[in-house]
C-alpha cells in the first residue's frame, strides 16, 4: 500500500493506493474518503478557503503533514493502539506545557475503569492553548490543526496520529471549562489530574448510538461501584 499527498490547482489531496483488507474496509465505510478506483481512495481539502488559516501556505507545516501521512497513514487508519500509553504521552505533554485540556470521548469511560478500548482519542483544549498545541504536535499531525471560521461543529479542529491512535484535537469557546463546567468531572488517573465527560453523559451517548457492548460495559462498571 502507498500513502502519499499531492496537490491540484484547487485541492490538497491525501491518497491511499492498493488498499486491502482492514484498510480497504475502513476507508470504504468512511464517508470522508472517496473511492476512485479499486483499492484507491482520496480525501481532499480545498485550497481556496480560509479553513485552517490557509495552513497549506506554510511550507514547513505542510511538509510535516505530508511526511506524517506518508509514514503514519497506515497505522492512523488501522487505529490499533494502547490507549493508556497514548493518553499518558498526551497528559505529560500537556502538563509540561501548561495546556488546559479535557477528555470528551470514550476515553472518559476508560480512565474510570470501564472495560472498553476506545476506537480513538477525543480531546478538547482551551481555545487560548490551541495554537500552542498545533506547534507542539507537528511530529504527529495528520489532518492540519486550524481555525475553520465557524463552518463546522467546533471552531478549531485537527487530527494527530500518536502511537497508532487517531487523536482528535478540538477547541471552541463553548467547550472551555468556564462555559461548560457542568459537562466536566475532574478525576485522578495515572498521577495526572484530568477532566473527563461525566459517566452519565457518556452512558446516554452510547445508548443513543445503540452501542450495546459499550452500554453493557458501563452498566457493569456502575454496578461494581454501587
Amino acid at each position: 500500500m502507498k500513502f502519499y499527498c499531492y496537490e491540484t490547482e484547487a485541492e490538497f489531496v491525501f491518497c491511499v493506493e492498493g488498499a486491502e483488507g482492514r484498510i480497504f474496509d475502513i476507508l470504504n465505510a468512511d464517508r470522508y474518503w472517496t473511492k476512485i478506483d479499486e483499492g484507491k481512495f482520496i480525501k481532499s481539502y480545498p485550497m481556496d478557503t480560509s479553513w485552517d488559516d490557509a495552513w497549506y501556505l506554510n511550507p514547513e507545516y505542510k511538509e510535516a503533514v505530508i511526511n506524517n501521512f506518508t509514514r503514519l497513514g497506515q497505522s492512523w487508519i488501522e487505529g490499533v493502539f494502547d490507549w493508556k500509553n497514548v493518553l499518558s504521552l498526551l497528559a505529560r505533554m500537556f502538563k509540561e506545557n501548561e495546556i488546559e485540556w479535557y477528555i470528551i470521548g470514550s476515553a472518559s469511560e476508560a480512565v474510570l475503569g470501564v472495560d472498553i478500548n476506545p476506537h480513538d482519542i477525543d480531546i478538547a483544549v482551551h481555545t487560548r492553548d490551541f495554537y500552542k498545541v498545533k506547534e507542539l504536535s507537528r511530529e504527529y499531525v495528520i489532518e492540519p490543526l486550524g481555525d475553520n471560521k465557524g463552518n463546522w461543529l467546533v471552531r478549531y479542529f485537527g487530527k494527530l496520529c500518536v502511537d497508532g491512535a487517531s487523536v482528535d484535537i478540538a477547541a471552541d469557546n463553548k467547550l472551555n471549562i468556564e462555559n461548560n463546567r457542568e459537562h466536566y468531572e475532574k478525576v485522578s488517573w495515572n498521577g495526572y489530574e484530568v477532566y473527563i465527560t461525566p459517566l452519565r453523559e457518556r452512558y446516554e451517548v452510547e445508548i443513543q448510538r445503540d452501542r450495546k457492548d459499550r452500554i453493557k460495559a458501563i452498566e457493569e462498571y456502575m454496578n461494581r461501584i454501587k
